[in-house]
């Protein structure tokens, strides 16, 4: 059965939808809900959902922005090369280019600490990561895909 409110796939026996938090009737679903959420679960495609992104694809693509703050490079690599979805995919390109620019700004920023510009530089940019990346982990978690500024297009 599915959920008359949001769309989502539920079991008879469930008290409300694990989705949106729908609760349905004491005796389960009645049968103009039944009706209301398409039929049995052979009559309805899914093409018809209303949501086209997974539940369980919902939390990777603002955790990949997350991981990349503690895993630098490889967590946003990982799931670019692995996920089949294009909205996980985008965010993490934009995770992935972001770690490469922000190292070749931290690289700038070392050779620049002979000149003792270079470490409030390389406070600066450690600060705008962090920043950066809890701002793109917010906009994923909205269904947003947000391109960090200063970002070099490489992958």
């Amino acid at each position: 059965m599915y959920c008359p409110s949001c769309g989502y796939e539920v079991s008879e026996e469930d008290e409300y939808c694990w989705h949106c938090g729908h609760e349905f009737d004491e005796g389960g679903f009645s049968e103009s809900q039944k009706r209301d959420s398409g039929g049995d679960e052979h009559t309805r495609t899914s093409d018809t959902r209303p949501q086209d992104r997974p539940q369980n694809e919902d939390i990777l693509a603002p955790l990949v922005h997350v991981l990349a703050l503690f895993f630098w490079v490889f967590a946003p690599l990982v799931v670019f090369l692995v996920t089949e979805n294009d909205f996980v995919e985008e965010n993490a390109r934009n995770a992935l280019n972001w770690q490469i620019s922000y190292s070749i700004y931290m690289v700038v920023s070392v050779f620049l600490i002979l000149f003792v510009i270079g470490l409030l530089t390389a406070f600066v940019v450690g600060l705008l990561d962090l920043v950066f990346c809890v701002v793109a982990a917010v906009k994923a978690a909205d269904g947003e895909t947000w391109e960090y500024p200063l970002t070099l297009e490489l992958v």
